[in-house]
């Protein structure tokens, strides 16, 4: 069989001891001395990382004003970069128009010296390839101009476009247009 208690249980209360420090003077400078001197270790630790952490900041500051000053060179070089770029290219241009210049005086010479009696020049375009256009007595004068071209070594792939019979202040003549290359 179980029983079970039905009344409330008494407690019966304790008195309370009163907590008495009695502190003697010995007891008082074992305790504050080593307090203080913790407390004035991290006081001092305290100042020398503010003092750190200001110098830190100005530091900072001074790399930062570097930094943009080097920025403002680097952009300075960039544009003299450019510039410099801008300068190579106009004096390539420069010495391909010299280059270029003299090209159409040799080709003219070595044209003139190679034409036979009863052609004569009506054009010439200069570009990668050479077009001369001109007119001819007979068909024969223009064979012989196209041959003598072919002939010379400083030109490369001559050869007759086209060459057509028309009518010129009432004579009849041949239109011919030759192309031919410089060799480089």
């Amino acid at each position: 069989m179980i029983k079970i208690n039905l009344l409330p249980e008494r407690k019966i209360k304790k008195p309370v001891k009163k907590f008495e420090l009695n502190l003697s003077g010995d007891i008082v400078k074992k305790l504050l001395i080593p307090a203080g001197v913790t407390l004035f270790i991290l006081v001092l630790a305290f100042i020398y990382c503010e003092l750190t952490k200001s110098g830190l900041q100005k530091d900072i500051a001074k790399q930062k004003e570097a930094l943009q000053s080097l920025q403002k060179k680097i952009a300075e070089v960039k544009k003299f970069e450019a510039m410099n770029k801008d300068i190579e290219a106009k004096t390539k241009l420069i010495e391909n128009l010299k280059r270029m210049q003299s090209a159409p005086v040799n080709i003219l010479s070595i044209v003139v010296k190679k034409i036979p009696d009863g052609v004569w020049l009506t054009g010439l375009n200069y570009d990668e390839t050479i077009t001369v256009e001109g007119i001819g007595f007979s068909n024969l004068n223009v064979v012989a101009f196209v041959e003598n071209l072919k002939e010379t070594p400083e030109l490369q792939d001559v050869y007759l476009v086209e060459s057509q019979q028309t009518e010129f202040e009432k004579q009849a003549v041949y239109r011919f247009i030759v192309k031919f290359r410089l060799k480089v």
